[in-house]
């Protein structure tokens, strides 16, 4: 049963241990709530995005330490593809710092890096910008199973972080993304100065996608230097557990991934998570621009929890 927002504004303002116990009931009726999926990332372009997020090192708007790449070498992609499936990843994403993603040649160099993830057995997810129907299709044939399409925060705040591209807009992708059969992959970013409104609006507002994501990144916000929230202090480790296990019980059969900003976790902030429902991790040298934990210091902490990584990436809409 879909969950309204005076659904999640009550849970909310539960005290946190019934929060969180009432987060876990849901995630073990769902999930094997000891195993945990393992996920990769790749920026196959980085840099000179001309939209202006707020917190995107990426952003031609802005001076920061990304350099502007061009798109990777297909046979580069697979290799670092393939090192990953070697540490367990299941799931890796490819990202592009696009508005939009391209046409033409660049879009076919796209398809071909796809196919080549595609043949290691991978599941591959692309976070490309913007897509038409007819881009979507294409990419689910050249063996794309998922898309990234963040709604990064609520409608209400969003032009306080956005301005080169409205809410509405980021929606509508989403629908297309949908209609081509393409799972979804739709989270935000907590710590940008919004409301405790602002986020539950964002959860609420994917949860009522239907069908519901099949993945849901909570990043935590990384203050970058030079981009205009490069002042802020990181989210409090329990304000995100709370969001992580409002997001657990609004959508039950949803993968939760810990996403960008983990590294800035604790131990024991990352188990609360775990406990609270979510059960994805991304692993490697970073999520596109951003740090992740130390390879041997995320298996030592998955070894100490007592929890595995799942072999194959599960479908959840079986």
């Amino acid at each position: 049963m879909s969950l309204s927002l005076a659904d999640l504004q009550y849970l909310y303002q539960l005290p946190f241990n019934d929060l969180i116990k009432q987060a876990h009931e849901v995630y073990k009726k769902h999930h094997d709530f000891n195993t945990v999926h393992l996920c990769g990332s790749l920026s196959i372009k980085t840099g000179s995005c001309p939209e202006n997020c707020a917190y995107c090192p990426q952003s031609v708007h802005y001076k920061t330490y990304v350099e502007k790449e061009s798109l990777l070498d297909p046979n580069d992609v697979l290799k670092t593809a393939v090192r990953a499936k070697a540490h367990g990843v299941t799931h890796f994403c490819l990202g592009a710092a696009w508005s939009y993603a391209p046409k033409g040649n660049a879009f076919q160099k796209v398809l071909e890096i796809v196919r080549k993830v595609h043949s290691t057995g991978l599941q591959v997810c692309c976070s490309l910008g913007s897509i038409s129907e007819e881009q979507a299709q294409a990419l689910l044939e050249a063996g794309c199973t998922t898309y990234n399409y963040n709604l990064d925060t609520s409608p209400e705040f969003y032009p306080k972080i956005i301005t080169t591209r409205t809410f509405e807009s980021r929606h509508q992708t989403l629908q297309i993304i949908r209609k081509s059969n393409l799972k979804i992959s739709c989270g935000g970013i907590l710590g940008m100065g919004e409301s405790i409104e602002d986020r539950l609006k964002l959860i609420y507002l994917i949860s009522q996608l239907s069908p519901q994501p099949e993945m849901v990144p909570l990043n935590a916000l990384v203050a970058i230097e030079g981009t205009p929230l490069g002042e802020k202090t990181f989210i409090d480790p329990l304000e995100y557990i709370r969001i992580v296990a409002i997001a657990r019980i609004a959508m039950p059969r949803t993968i939760i991934a810990m996403a960008a900003g983990r590294y800035k976790m604790s131990f024991e902030t990352q188990a609360l998570a775990f406990f609270s429902g979510a059960n994805a991790i991304y692993i490697g040298e970073r999520i596109l621009t951003t740090s992740t934990p130390d390879l041997s210091a995320d298996l030592n902490m998955l070894a100490k929890l007592g929890m595995n990584a799942y072999e194959n990436h599960i479908d959840i809409r079986q």
